[in-house]
């Protein structure tokens, strides 16, 4: 008997794992051990378990002990999005968004502030889950708070802010905060991921600033360049081509730009 059969043998597995099998197994002890990791703007890098975020500080916990790192002091954020996060994008894309609103105001009352990607998208995702339920009064508190948390993100927030006017028929209001989203669109003919859906949405919302305005070429314009030039976000894509559609149906003298 060779080396390697005889060592499976006298193994305490109960027989010789497929190499898939052997695989997952190993990611888990790997997963395990993983830590989350700050980067300071000093160069030092600490290690251990993100608990939170709040009043300007993030909670991290090393061994037995939790310290409080402020936000201003970090450049890097290395943290898995809790599974949380997915569900709840999955819950507001089937439609339920109640059950989207619950998940994210959970995220949100753990890590709201925390300088990473998914964070800033939860934030932003629970005013479009309060939007999506009904809740329009709870949409422009959780944008603001989003406003507040992430300063930075003027584009997402003012896009919150203009699906509500829009919604409220405040298409003034919504044609400024529009500006603001799509000041670079023109110039950008390939958007990072994270950029695609909020020039698709914001494309859309202004096409139905200009219709309401009684500008149909401009709508017409804006609707297409949503459904055709950045179809990133599946439902307004879709709806913009609909809208588009009509218009050119109803208006002979309309033509795509």
């Amino acid at each position: 008997m060779d080396y390697f059969n005889s060592q499976v043998k006298a193994s305490s597995l109960p027989g010789f794992l497929p190499a898939a099998a052997l695989a997952a197994l190993l990611l888990c002890v790997a997963s395990a051990h993983a830590q989350d990791a700050v980067v300071l703007k000093s160069g030092v890098t600490r290690e251990g378990k993100i608990t939170g975020a709040k009043d300007g500080s993030l909670r991290l916990q090393m061994g037995a002990a939790t310290t409080g790192i402020p936000i201003g002091d970090i450049v890097e954020v290395r943290m898995a999005a809790p599974p949380e996060f997915d569900a709840a994008a999955a819950q507001l894309a089937r439609g339920d968004a109640k059950g989207a609103v619950a998940a994210l105001q959970k995220i949100n009352a753990d890590y709201a502030g925390l300088p990473a990607a998914w964070a800033e998208r939860a934030a932003a995702m629970l005013g479009d889950a309060k939007l999506a339920a009904g809740d329009a009064p709870g949409a422009k508190e959780a944008y603001a708070a989003f406003s507040r948390a992430y300063p930075q993100a003027t584009a997402l927030a003012n896009l919150g802010l203009a699906r509500l006017a829009v919604d409220g028929g405040q298409f003034d209001e919504a044609g400024k905060l529009l500006a603001v989203v799509l000041a670079k669109s023109a110039t950008t003919a390939f958007p990072e991921p994270a950029d695609g859906p909020p020039l698709c949405q914001g494309h859309y919302l202004m096409g139905r600033v200009r219709e309401a305005g009684g500008d149909k070429q401009a709508a017409l314009e804006h609707y297409l360049t949503a459904s055709a030039v950045f179809p990133f976000d599946r439902t307004a894509a879709t709806e913009a081509q609909t809208r588009a559609d009509k218009l050119r149906s109803e208006n002979a003298g309309l033509i795509a730009p």
